[in-house]
């Protein structure tokens, strides 16, 4: 993206999450193509929105005098970016919803397995007076 081009330790920490985060979407879903049908908002709006804001900034920030609307614009990119930020995180959580659905499945199948087996107890008998 444009981390390199706007200074500003809080900015640059935003950008670099997400940065990191859209790189972790876009290899999960090389590696599990069966997402990338999750992943059309992503493309076709929020990373071209994201870059867009992010030029906007570099522009403004690259102004000699930095008057009340450009101070007002660039805070209101900041808050945008920490918000997309938050935004690309839930994105890629929900990438991994269905791979967590199956460890829990295979985790319950499982225990299931080992207490029919006697190997642990059941949960059930538990609960038995």
């Amino acid at each position: 993206m444009s981390n390199d081009a706007i200074p500003g330790e809080d900015i640059s920490r935003t950008i670099d999450q997400i940065e990191h985060t859209v790189r972790t979407i876009l290899k999960r879903a090389e590696e599990y193509p069966q997402v990338i049908n999750d992943l059309d908002r992503l493309m076709d709006y929020y990373l071209p929105t994201t870059v867009k804001l992010l030029d906007a900034y570099k522009e403004l920030d690259a102004q000699p005098i930095q008057g009340e609307n450009i101070q007002k614009s660039k805070k209101e990119i900041e808050a945008a970016l920490d918000t997309l930020s938050t935004a690309f995180e839930k994105l890629l959580d929900s990438v991994f919803k269905e791979m967590a659905w199956d460890v829990s499945t295979d985790i319950s199948v499982l225990h299931t397995v080992l207490a029919q087996e006697g190997l642990v107890e059941d949960p059930f008998t538990k609960m038995r007076p």
